[in-house]
Formats: structure tokens, sequence, C-alpha cells
């Protein structure tokens, strides 16, 4: 028994692993947790207010929306707008992207004559 040791040392790595596994669950069970609205007529479950407001007016046009709902797409609204601000001042200014539009022409130039699209140069033929 010169592995013992080895094979036991493997075995709790194994085990550990196989632990790790199963207390992560799978993916359904991450899908059902992303699904946190209910529509309170039908009990259909939803992931987002915007689905659940999609759905109130395909499903059950004639009941009126449910109490906050209106206003918790307000407060989503909100919120993206204040994040695209921080997002828009951490951004890099454009400088690079101009100067690379001056070369664009360039490339269209070949790029059109290669498809035979654009002006193609007349070849003089010399004879002797």
């Amino acid at each position: 028994m010169v592995r013992g040791a080895a094979k036991a040392a493997s075995q709790e790595r194994n085990a550990k692993k196989q632990a790790a596994m199963k207390k992560s669950g799978t993916q359904l069970g991450c899908g059902e947790k992303a699904l946190s609205l209910d529509c309170a007529i039908c009990k259909t479950r939803m992931p987002t207010l915007q689905n659940l407001k999609d759905h109130f007016a395909s499903k059950h046009p004639s009941s009126p929306l449910p109490d906050g709902l209106e206003e918790g797409l307000r407060a989503q609204a909100a919120k993206r707008a204040q994040d695209q601000k921080l997002k828009d001042k951490k951004a890099p200014p454009q400088a690079a992207a101009k100067k690379k539009k001056k070369n664009d022409d360039a490339d269209l130039s070949l790029l059109m004559e290669g498809l035979g699209t654009g002006k193609k140069k007349k070849k003089h033929l010399q004879f002797f």
C-alpha cells in the first residue's frame, strides 16, 4: 500500500468538489429564482416589471394594472438614466475614432474598386 496517503488525499479532494457541485444547484433553480413577479390574475411568473406590464396589456386588457407597477417602472427608468450618466462620465474621449475616419475614405475607394462598383483607372496601352 504505497499509495495509501495519495489515495486518501485524492478522495478528500473529490469529496470537497462533489459537495461544492451539490451546493451550487442546477441551472433550473437559477431560472426559477429569476422569475420573481407573479401575475395576480393567472399566477404566471415574470422576470421583470416590463414583462409583467406587457403581460397585463396582452392577456388581461380589461383588468387594471396592479398597484405600484407604474411607480416601479418609473423608478427603474430613473435608475437606468442615472447609471448611463455615470457611464458617460467614465467614457474615454472619442479622439481616436476621429483620426481613423480620415483613412476610411481611402479604404472605401479600394473596396469599391475591388467590387467593381467604383471608378476604375483606365490602362493606357502604348504601341511602339
